[in-house]
């Protein structure tokens, strides 16, 4: 059985492309986790919305889908067989749970965005109880799947070399077939050592897999009009309407970036090998002792097509975080900010009160007494300190308010043209801020930096 030392010294040798594959893995799994974070950060925004939480359910999805090859980069060897027992879940139920959610995800865009001929869809009381429906459906579809022949991964094997000798075979799971047999024939005797594995490849899986990037571009579909409208044409969408441009520009991408890992997989490099191809067949390119130069080029091709999903998924999240930081997106950049502001106060006073206590310890002996005194002094002085971590945030994170923010802010300003606030002038302040649903907390920030602002410009 081959170490951990020498599974990832061999990752990473000439011939498996200097560790190409095991990259992927591990920046594919760094993308699901950001994914997930973006998700978190969309749902603390602003937990009630419901374009809040099913964009976080559909960001945690694309993650998962991102991660495909997460259990191929953590100790992918027969020693570590209880480790890929438990990664086994993630990388088939789990993996394709997330796609069968994200593609029911998808379908149910126009009731967020207006479609002509699917208005009758857009219905708040639909969307509101689309991010649990979806999950639901898509994990009650999947166990339902599960069982039948066409999507049961049914079994699976090590395939096992030791330099110079023949190449052989030992189960992980189900029971010996034929093919597994054929399969290390092909291979012949080892050039090196390797542990990998060959497992049934269910069409069902395969046709899920290949049919997400095409249900993804139906959907950019649904998103075209009102972006086209929205961006193109410069009409008002009374509030339909995409909340950045640069949200559509990253499905757009993302579509792409499937499309051309669809290419790949299942016409450019089946047209080289004149057939369907599967892992079982990359295995062979991957290992095989008579290597030929179309055999190299194809396994090239397969793997630089691993690297597609993970990399248009990415580029989808990175225009999520450039619309965040650019515009008002589902009111993150305000969380962002709050986010920012809570932890440059705690951080701050933290190093204070550490360095304060050092000094005092130094000098009188009593570290405490100093920390107790700079945390007093600290939180004494906690309005001016904050009015200077808030404009370090607002050269950081732009601030950018909703149309309804804006439309309040127009009716402060009026108010406060003589820099008093009456009964009258506040009881219809306060009823334009339930109208446009802002929230008692959200008023007083946006009064507080209004008013930050005109003591900046005096």
């Amino acid at each position: 059985m081959l170490t951990a030392w020498e599974f990832y010294s061999s990752a990473f040798s000439a011939s498996q492309l200097f560790g190409l594959r095991t990259v992927i893995s591990w920046a594919s799994t760094l993308i699901m986790l950001w994914c997930v974070g973006l998700a978190l950060l969309l749902w603390r925004a602003n937990s009630k919305a419901s374009d809040n939480r099913f964009m976080a359910v559909l960001l945690v999805c694309e993650g998962i889908k991102a991660s495909f090859l997460l259990s191929t980069g953590i100790l992918y060897i027969q020693r570590y067989e209880w480790l890929q027992d438990i990664l086994w879940i993630w990388t088939i139920d789990v993996f394709f749970t997330a796609h069968i959610t994200a593609i029911f995800l998808y379908m149910c865009l126009p009731m967020f965005y207006k479609v002509n001929r699917l208005s009758f869809l857009y219905d708040s009381r639909l969307k509101t109880h689309v991010w649990y429906l979806a999950p639901a459906l898509g994990i009650t579809v999947y166990l339902l799947l599960k069982g039948l022949p066409e999507f049961y991964v049914s079994d699976a094997a090590w395939v096992i070399c030791t330099e110079g000798a023949q190449a052989r075979f030992e189960m992980w799971f189900g029971t010996s077939q034929p093919w597994m047999e054929e399969t290390v024939a092909s291979i012949g005797t080892c050039t090196t050592n390797f542990e990998t594995t060959i497992t049934t490849q269910p069409p069902g899986l395969w046709a899920i897999a290949l049919g997400s990037p095409l249900v993804s571009l139906v959907a950019l579909f649904f998103l075209r009009p009102t972006y086209k409208s929205q961006y193109v044409k410069k009409e008002k969408i009374d509030g339909t309407g995409l909340a950045s441009r640069s949200l559509y520009i990253g499905f757009l991408g993302k579509v792409i970036g499937l499309l051309i890992w669809f290419a790949l997989i299942a016409v450019i490099v089946p047209l080289l090998h004149g057939g369907q191809v599967d892992f079982v067949d990359e295995t062979i390119w991957r290992y095989s002792a008579e290597q030929t130069a179309m055999m190299r080029l194809k396994f090239f091709l397969w793997t630089f097509s691993l690297i597609m999903t993970p990399a248009a998924i990415a580029f989808e999240a990175l225009m999520f975080v450039h619309a965040s930081l650019n515009d008002s997106v589902y009111g993150i950049d305000q969380n962002l900010r709050k986010t920012f502001r809570a932890a440059m106060f705690t951080g701050l006073g933290a190093f204070l009160f550490i360095i304060s206590t050092e000094a005092m310890e130094q000098v009188l002996g009593q570290g405490l007494l100093g920390g107790v005194m700079i945390g007093v002094l600290f939180l004494g002085l906690r309005t001016p300190v904050l009015r200077i971590i808030d404009g370090v945030s607002g050269r950081l994170i732009p601030a950018n308010y909703t149309v309804e923010e804006t439309a309040y802010l127009d009716a402060y300003a009026t108010a406060m043209e003589d820099l008093i606030i009456t009964r009258e002038e506040r009881r219809l302040l306060e009823t334009l801020a339930k109208t446009y649903a802002i929230s008692e907390e959200r008023v007083t920030e946006l009064e507080r930096e209004f008013d930050a602002m005109l003591e900046e410009e005096e």
